[in-house]
């Protein structure tokens, strides 16, 4: 122990103290730089944990806190995606009252309400298309539930078979179901009365009838027309049509001709001989007449006259030369009179011959006129089977509005009617001997609205018939072809033990039955009631997106509300866990402070307890 140094009593007692002040200065000088009076479960084990229990819990909320944000962003882009689609659909609403302020069945009608069911259809599809973008972080809470409901393939291939139908489809399902599909008819063919009376009054025609049976494989629904141009007393052309096929037949020319020429005049002795030639374009109904001796001869001409193959001049002249040599017999108009002998000769040439007498020149007067048809009759027979039929009277023509001429259309009528059946026994017809806007079958896809959804089918117009030949039917069926699933709910933790949470069920605001029930256009809006479905569509869409916006809105109320919680909560939890360790800087800078002088004070002690050491260097 020799080499150790001892100190006194007094000296080691200041140097505790001093020791010991300087560690309180340390803990002093940690507290301020750390803000902090309890850094770790030594400077307060109680108050530590205690603090570290409320951060934890801060911290677990604040987390949930920004699960809260997702989730009302996940609900707000459904909103908006909701708003956009009932915006939409107001549209659509627009597209049904153009569509009934155009109800009627002229061909201008016809075509605006079907260019407004195309305008309805793509409406139609871009809401599907919306609700399908409305998503956020994996979750679309209006595109469905997944459930969804079809006809099965079998059953579309069955009704796709049948002669003149295809691409059979069940739209709009609602419920499963099962619907027969029936075509039946003999494709008896007539047109409608009041535009047969109308084309009859516009164009002078009488006896316009549309008959004949539709063909098995170039039928056709399409409306006949009848068109006429020309002028009065000058050639008329009727165009009659019937779908894509044409004819167009010129009456009326006054192209027929017939002339007198003296060949040989009459002198003493010698007979007189005279000549009539019939030329020029001849048509049945055309009138030619020849006066001999004051007595007029007349003949009409004939279809058989002026059919093809046939000298239409020659058989005027022949029919002309029959009629006067009958009149030279005994008892004759001609009897006693300066004509001898008619004959015909080539080209149409009709000649006569005096009588002669010696000593007296006997001339006998001849001469010849034509008139133009008064009536003719058009007969036109087309590939669809439909045979057109008209007798013109140019007297009726002349004095109808506008001489006659402009457009008429005629409604076609075909006996074929395609009808569905579905399990209740509910039955819905397209009839081609309806009247357009009322139900009518037509070429192209013909629809069947039923409760459980909608029938659709292409016709064939120029096959139909052979399925009604053979009174074909076959099933559409449908089935549940997908489950439903909660892939899109959103489900929302609302505390920190997940003891509490909120469910946002997912909705379905595509078109499909199992969302708005919102069909597509049926048979292009030609019938009213077709429109009335759209808007009867438009009115549950309307009532549905209501109810989810308010689903929606509940939802977001509840999170939104749930989320300012827990942050003020989160805070509330921080500033009680920093009341368990947070320092007062004011108390402990002062302690720090005194701390300080306790130092100098004691060192100043030590110092004097030092002196007496000091005493002795004295001595040397």
């Amino acid at each position: 122990m020799a080499n150790e140094v001892s100190l006194t009593a007094s000296m080691r007692t200041n140097l505790l103290q001093l020791q010991n002040v300087q560690d309180q200065i340390a803990k002093k000088q940690n507290i301020l730089s750390t803000g902090n009076k309890v850094n770790t479960a030594l400077d307060g084990p109680t108050a530590f944990f205690a603090a570290k229990g409320l951060t934890q819990r801060a911290s677990d909320l604040s987390s949930l806190k920004d699960a809260m944000g997702q989730s009302i962003s996940t609900i707000k882009a459904a909103d908006k995606g909701l708003s956009s689609i009932d915006t939409m659909i107001d549209q659509a609403k627009g597209l049904t009252t153009a569509a009934y302020a155009a109800l009627g069945t002229d061909a201008g009608s016809v075509a605006t309400r079907k260019a407004l069911a195309t305008q309805f259809n793509q409406l139609k599809e871009q809401i599907d298309k919306l609700a399908g973008d409305s998503g956020y972080a994996g979750k679309n809470l209006i595109a469905g539930n997944g459930l969804r409901l079809d006809s099965t393939n079998t059953s579309r291939a069955a009704v796709n078979t049948i002669q003149g139908l295809e691409n059979a489809r069940v739209t709009n399902v609602i419920a499963t179901d099962t619907y027969t599909l029936r075509v039946k008819g003999d494709g008896a063919i007539t047109g409608a009365a009041a535009d047969i009376n109308g084309a009859e009054m516009a164009h002078g025609l009488t006896g316009l009838k549309l008959s004949g049976t539709m063909s098995t494989s170039s039928g056709s629904f399409s409306d006949v027309q009848i068109e006429v141009r020309g002028a009065t007393g000058r050639e008329r052309s009727f165009i009659v049509s019937d779908g894509k096929e044409s004819r167009t037949i010129s009456y009326f020319d006054n192209n027929q001709s017939i002339s007198t020429n003296l060949t040989r005049a009459a002198t003493s002795g010698v007979a007189q001989i005279s000549k009539v030639t019939v030329g020029g374009t001849i048509e049945a109904g055309d009138i030619f007449s020849i006066t001999v001796e004051g007595q007029t001869f007349s003949y009409t001409a004939t279809s058989t006259d002026v059919a093809v193959g046939q000298t239409a001049k020659q058989n005027i002249a022949t029919q002309l030369q029959a009629s006067i040599s009958s009149a030279l017999g005994a008892g004759g108009r001609l009897s006693g009179k300066d004509v001898a002998t008619v004959s015909v000769g080539s080209a149409g040439t009709v000649t006569l011959t005096g009588a002669q007498t010696t000593g007296v020149a006997r001339e006998m007067t001849v001469s010849a006129t034509t008139t133009n048809a008064l009536t003719k009759r058009i007969s036109e027979s087309f590939a669809s089977g439909t045979v057109v039929s008209f007798t013109v009277d140019r007297t009726l023509l002349e004095a109808a509005a506008n001489g006659g001429n402009g457009i008429s259309t005629i409604e076609k009528k075909v006996n074929i009617q395609l009808t569905a059946t579905n399990l209740n026994g509910s039955q819905v017809t397209r009839d081609g001997t309806a009247a357009r806007g009322e139900g009518k079958l037509s070429d192209g896809e013909q629809s069947f609205a039923f409760d459980t959804g909608t029938v659709r089918v292409k016709v064939d117009q120029n096959t139909i018939r052979k399925a009604a030949s053979a009174n074909s039917a076959a099933n559409l069926v449908t089935v549940q072809v997908a489950d439903a699933n909660s892939a899109n709910d959103l489900t929302v933790q609302l505390n920190e033990r997940n003891t509490n949470a909120i469910k946002v069920s997912a909705v379905n605001l595509t078109t499909s039955g199992q969302g708005l029930r919102l069909d597509y256009a049926q048979n292009d809006w030609t019938d009213r009631k077709d429109i009335d479905k759209a808007v009867e569509g438009i009115d549950y869409a309307k009532q549905t997106i209501r109810s989810a916006s308010q689903n929606l809105s509940t939802n977001l109320n509840i999170i939104t509300t749930r989320e300012n919680f827990t942050k003020e909560f989160s805070d509330v939890l921080t500033e009680g866990a920093s009341k368990l360790t947070l320092a007062d800087q004011n108390e402990e800078g002062a302690n720090l402070l005194m701390l300080q002088t306790r130092q100098q004070l004691g060192t100043i002690a030590l110092s004097l307890a030092n002196q007496s050491q000091q005493s002795i260097l004295r001595l040397f």
